[in-house]
C-alpha cells in the first residue's frame, strides 16, 4: 500500500474542512483534503446558500407588497418558480469548481476519495486503499 505524508489530512471539503487550509498552509504545514464528491458540502451546494437564494426572493416580494407604504404603485408581483429554481442553480452551479479552485490556490493537495481515521496519525483513503500520515495539529 502506497503512503504519502502530510502534516495535516482534512476529511471532506465542507466549509469547515476548506476552512482549515488557511492557517494551515499559512504556517507552512503540508495539507491533503479528502472529497470525493463537490467541495462546498451541504451549505455551499445544498443547504445555506440556496436557501438564501430562496429567502432573497421571498424578501423580494414582501417588500413589494409595501410599496404602497411610499406611495408607489405596483401590479400584484407573480412568481415564477421555475426561473427562481433556474437563477438559484445558476448560482450554485459554479462553487464546487471555485472552492476547489481555492484549496489549490492555498497550496493544498486535493484527493478525489473519501476517507477515515485509522488511527491516532493515519487516515485512509476510502478509494484509493493509500494510507496517508497525519500529525496532530496544534
Amino acid at each position: 500500500m502506497a503512503t504519502r505524508q502530510f502534516d495535516v489530512v482534512v476529511i471532506g471539503g465542507g466549509n469547515a474542512g476548506m476552512g482549515v487550509t488557511v492557517p494551515t498552509r499559512k504556517a507552512g504545514l503540508s495539507v491533503a483534503v479528502l472529497e470525493p464528491g463537490t467541495f462546498g458540502g451541504t451549505c455551499s451546494n445544498r443547504g445555506c446558500t440556496p436557501k438564501k437564494v430562496l429567502v432573497a426572493a421571498a424578501h423580494m416580494l414582501d417588500e413589494i407588497g409595501h410599496a404602497g407604504a411610499h406611495h408607489i404603485k405596483v401590479g400584484r408581483p407573480k412568481l415564477d418558480w421555475a426561473a427562481m429554481i433556474r437563477r438559484k442553480a445558476d448560482l450554485i452551479r459554479p462553487l464546487p469548481e471555485r472552492l476547489a479552485g481555492a484549496v489549490r490556490d492555498r497550496g493544498a493537495e486535493i484527493v478525489r476519495a473519501g476517507g477515515r481515521f485509522v488511527g491516532e496519525r493515519l487516515a485512509e483513503e476510502d478509494d484509493l486503499g493509500a494510507a496517508l500520515n497525519r500529525a496532530p495539529v496544534g
